[in-house]
């Protein structure tokens, strides 16, 4: 393998691995204590574990060295397989926000259903040829991978701009109804900003580099996408639990204090933070 891409690789494992060992007190104060049947708790710890899952294959791909067209193919796969899982775990996380934010309303929750199923229709398809169509070197290094992957890359983007879309929408609906921001929305609109943001910065120049016939660039990249991806959707479910715990204490602060006291967080249109915490905390 190419020095470079064995760098990225080991660079992403570290990274993924100092920012689990960093969140790991949150992890068990705010995942631990869930019921096995909630699904915040096994979305989180999928996103955890399959991410570093990943990112250790990733490694032991790359240094352990691969030498067969057969077992390049089979770990380009592999690759791509875990890159997928990654991606629809992180917009069932985004989904499930937004589907909380507006209600648990049905016809969002169609439309939702919809932009997820078909944007992983397309995914596998583009990922299906990718992996038909790559071609490798004696070291394992890719040489020509299908523009094809250009597609799964802006099919995420598009799902992704769509959910930011939505919860951008609700911010300003709420801030005019309001008169002023509620903590609970803004917590939504960063994170999934800054989440969407890191997860382009690498699908974009990977999928621009695709089109310019640039795939060995690619395989240098990915192990940060995953990386990326996991760590993303981790703190995606982490700040919101965390907000929804202070929530509840300084719900109980104010009640002890003054009983007519305004929650701030409570202030949503549509429905109380109550139903969108336990929508997400669940």
């Amino acid at each position: 393998m190419d020095a470079q891409v064995i760098a990225n690789s080991v660079s992403a494992t570290s990274f993924l691995f100092w920012e689990s060992f960093i969140t790991f007190g949150d992890e068990i104060e705010y995942i631990w204590s869930k019921p096995y049947r909630s699904p915040v708790k096994w979305l989180f710890l999928l996103t955890r574990y399959v991410g570093l899952a990943s990112v250790i294959c990733n490694v032991y791909g790359t240094v352990g060295g691969i030498h067969t067209a057969i077992s390049c193919r089979g770990f380009l796969v592999i690759q791509v397989t875990m890159a997928q899982a990654l991606v629809t775990l992180v917009e069932l996380i985004l989904i499930m926000r937004v589907h909380a934010l507006y209600s648990q309303n049905c016809r969002m929750a169609a439309f939702l259903a919809f932009l997820v199923i078909s944007g992983t229709l397309v995914a596998i398809v583009c990922l299906s040829f990718t992996v038909a169509s790559s071609d490798f070197d004696s070291r394992c290094d890719v040489t020509h991978i299908g523009n094809s992957l250009a597609s799964f890359g802006f099919a995420f983007v598009i799902t992704e701009g769509i959910l930011l879309f939505l919860t951008l929408f609700k911010c300003i609906s709420t801030f005019k109804d309001t008169g002023r921001p509620v903590p609970v929305i803004m917590l939504m609109l960063r994170d999934g900003t800054a989440g969407f943001l890191a997860i382009i910065s690498i699908l974009i120049p990977s999928s621009v580099l695709l089109v310019a016939n640039r795939g060995e660039y690619v395989s240098r990249m990915n192990p940060w996408f995953l990386a990326i991806s996991s760590c993303a959707g981790c703190r995606l479910i982490i700040n919101m639990q965390r907000l929804s715990l202070e929530k509840n204490h300084c719900q109980q602060c104010c009640h002890t204090v003054n009983q007519t006291l305004p929650i701030l967080t409570s202030h949503i249109n549509i429905e109380p933070i109550d139903t969108i915490s336990s929508g997400l905390s669940s």
